[in-house]
């Protein structure tokens, strides 16, 4: 069995899982119910997974881990932002 092709799998599934939140929230332009501890301590796992993958020189783990980072950050920006945006809304009103 070729052990990277079930990693190579496995890094797209877990990074793409990222892609349903984000739509939603750019959908519904508010992420309230999402934690930024749960993803900051998530990017922080990430981050050392990247290193470990970096350490065995391994392409997988080091691309899989980037991109979840990336998404990651992404949706603690769309979270900053839309909950900024829903304030200026709500002081409008």
């Amino acid at each position: 069995m070729n052990w990277e092709i079930i990693g190579f799998t496995a890094g797209i599934v877990t990074t793409f899982s990222f892609v349903p939140q984000i739509w939603k929230g750019y959908r519904t332009k508010h992420l309230r119910d999402l934690s930024y501890l749960m993803n900051a301590s998530l990017t922080l796992g990430m981050s050392l997974w990247l290193v470990y993958g970096i350490s065995k020189k391994d392409v997988v783990i080091i691309a899989a881990n980037i991109a979840g980072m990336a998404f990651n950050i992404i949706l603690m920006i769309m979270k900053y932002h839309y909950g900024k945006t829903a304030g200026k809304a709500e002081k409008n009103n």
